[in-house]
């Protein structure tokens, strides 16, 4: 029973720290992204289609976890 509750708090702790990590993370990669010398550099664009292709890949991951029950 303690081997469950000392878990259950590990895993609540790692989820707050990934709850307020992630996003900066995805924001951070996401405005770090160097389009010089890749497709896209003559598009003035192609942030927004990278935004595009970065929602439409959420959308697809959410979808996916749905059918899969996780959410």
């Amino acid at each position: 029973m303690r081997l469950a509750e000392s878990s259950n708090k590990t895993l609540y702790v790692l989820a707050i720290i990934s709850a307020i990590f992630l996003p900066l993370a995805f924001l951070t990669g996401l405005l770090g992204v160097n389009v010089g010398g890749m497709p896209g550099v003559d598009n003035q664009n192609a942030f927004w289609i990278f935004c595009g292709i970065m929602v439409a890949l959420l959308g697809l991951e959410l979808f996916i976890f749905r059918l899969l029950k996780w959410l």
